[in-house]
């Protein structure tokens, strides 16, 4: 201790504040390296750590800063990252005017508002997806996950969320702040979620084995499929209002109408090609075709909106354009599909007719077994990740005019 109190006192005050400022600096840079899932324990300090961590990497990879920006610009950088969803949270709760706007009860959630952004090439460029938000962390708190299984967007950059472990369906709005879905009944591991019209939306539960068709205030209006259904998992809805629901352990798709009554069932059984094995979400695309993620074939399936097959494409494998375990899925308004390769750790991008155009995000950029995915109108894509279960939210922007955080 004297030694280093004699090595102070013989430096300059401008040479000690360069000191402590490489110091900070270079913690900053340790704990960017480092990889740490953030639980219930967590101290806000380590959460803000953990976070600054992984928006850094994206930042190094996106911008590579030259070796001539000074501490100073760098450490403003960082700074700028500095927000933890606990503090960002208490720091927008005095917000009320905004979010009673946005969570007015009578307001009308368009059904397709989630197909109808666009993705636009030139001369074999693509926008670069840049990190906006990341919602949440593991716990069960108000706004963390246990399993954030789905992902669904709305109207003005809201996007709800469905927890399986935790039982609950929560929404997000575009600065970050949440609101959880007090159901008027005991909602029991819902899987995953889709908006139907009017406020409403549709929630598929694996305890219950059921559909149950709820307001955004958590009334419900009806459920179907209570005798039907062995597991069900991923929902969506067409233009029409039909209900398309994936069934992983009766390995079956159906279609039902608005009111809940089985229609059919996609795909023929004793063809080979269109048999399912575990299909796990399914997506209805801007011209009506049906996405569906064959999870246990390695593939995706897709039919036209009166149930009959179309393509497939996909097989098994890491290479690119291959699957291992497809889980979310959803499209643009030009029909290009966008897959969550959950056990590549990666989102992939294909065309309408099922050719491999890129990878969006991968495990370089953070991203770890991705379950749902969805798209804004404002190309925004929305997806829920996590090493063990997915715990986040990470929100990509599209449009290079945005700010890379908000």
């Amino acid at each position: 201790m004297e030694l280093q109190h004699r090595r102070f006192s013989c430096m300059t005050e401008q040479e000690h504040n360069l000191f402590e400022l490489r110091e900070k600096m270079s913690a900053l840079m340790k704990s960017a390296s480092t990889e740490e899932i953030i639980n219930e324990q967590t101290s806000p300090s380590q959460r803000k750590i953990g976070i600054i961590g992984r928006m850094k990497k994206k930042l190094a990879i996106s911008s590579r800063p030259n070796s001539s920006q000074s501490c100073s610009s760098l450490e403003s950088n960082v700074d700028a990252l500095s927000i933890s969803p606990c503090e960002h949270e208490l720091e927008l709760s005095s917000d009320s005017s905004s979010e009673e706007e946005e969570d007015h009860p009578h307001r009308t959630v368009p059904r397709t508002c989630h197909i109808n952004a666009v993705f636009t090439f030139d001369n074999d460029s693509y926008p670069r997806a840049n990190l906006m938000q990341i919602y949440g962390c593991e716990g069960k708190q108000k706004g963390c996950f246990k399993d954030a299984t789905d992902v669904q967007c709305v109207d003005k950059g809201k996007c709800i969320v469905t927890d399986m472990i935790n039982g609950r369906i929560s929404t997000f709005s575009r600065n970050g702040r949440t609101k959880v879905i007090r159901c008027s009944w005991a909602l029991r591991e819902p899987w995953a979620t889709t908006v139907v019209s009017e406020n409403k939306i549709a929630v598929t539960s694996r305890k219950d084995k059921n559909v149950s068709v709820i307001s955004m205030n958590g009334d419900v209006l009806f459920s179907f499929g209570s005798r039907f259904f062995q597991c069900p998992c991923g929902i969506a809805v067409d233009k029409n209002g039909r209900f398309i629901v994936t069934d992983i352990l009766s390995n079956e798709v159906s279609v039902f109408s608005p009111e809940g009554k089985w229609l059919f069932n996609l795909g023929d059984p004793l063809s080979p090609v269109q048999q399912f094995c575990c299909p796990r979400y399914v997506h209805v695309s801007a011209f009506g075709d049906i996405i569906v993620c064959d999870s246990g074939n390695h593939c995706i399936k897709v039919f036209n909106e009166h149930g009959n097959f179309k393509f497939t494409f996909g097989q098994y494998g890491r290479q690119e354009g291959a699957f291992k375990a497809p889980y979310g899925v959803t499209s643009d308004g030009e029909g290009n599909i966008i897959v969550a390769d959950h056990y590549n750790d990666r989102i992939a991008l294909f065309s309408k007719n099922g050719e491999f155009l890129r990878n969006i995000v991968s495990s370089e950029d953070g991203l770890y077994h991705p379950q749902g995915v969805a798209l804004s109108s404002d190309m925004r894509l929305f997806v829920t990740h996590g090493k063990l279960k997915a715990t986040e939210v990470i929100v990509y922007s599209f449009n290079d005019d945005e700010n890379e955080m908000l």
